[in-house]
């Protein structure tokens, strides 16, 4: 077992307004105490320990670099996240059960950050989520080869 331990994640983003209202409203994730840095920021509390800054700086973003939060209604985070036009399955490809039982998804936050959403492996998923067109129908994985590039991988079931 490690000491170490994640404490934050930073996010840059264009416009602080619109990217607080898409992390609580639509992600669900609660804001925390947010200390003056002299630039336009706001704090969100990720467990016991664990945060995301998010500051208010130009900034570029990669393709298929994010970080991932898992959130305790996968369902209802779906359903907000897929109204507000975010998903993204260029990078990583459609939402899906893994084969550890996990759910996960892949978003983008309105800067252009990428998210990847999870679950825990027993949380409870209405069967009807594997009907829409934005969720692969069995469980599995995203899969590509050695040097491949943008939207080259494909859907494998275990």
């Amino acid at each position: 077992m490690s000491d170490y331990l994640l404490q934050h994640v930073n996010v840059n983003v264009d416009d602080l307004d619109r990217a607080v209202a898409f992390y609580r409203d639509v992600l669900g994730l609660p804001l925390d105490p947010t200390p003056d840095q002299g630039f336009r920021s706001q704090f969100f509390r990720c467990g016991p320990n664990q945060q995301i800054h998010m500051n208010e700086i130009e900034d570029s973003h990669q393709f298929r670099g994010h970080f991932c939060v898992w959130v305790p209604d996968f369902a209802a985070v779906f359903h907000r996240v897929k109204a507000a036009g975010a998903i993204d399955i260029q990078p990583w490809g459609r939402v899906r059960k893994l084969p550890s039982g996990s759910m996960q998804m892949f978003v983008r936050d309105p800067a252009g950050n990428l998210i990847e959403i999870g679950s825990a492996r027993d949380a409870v998923v209405d069967p009807k989520l594997f009907t829409d067109e934005l969720v692969e129908p069995r469980p599995g994985v995203y899969r590509m080869a050695p040097g491949q590039t943008r939207g080259e991988g494909r859907h494998e079931t275990p």
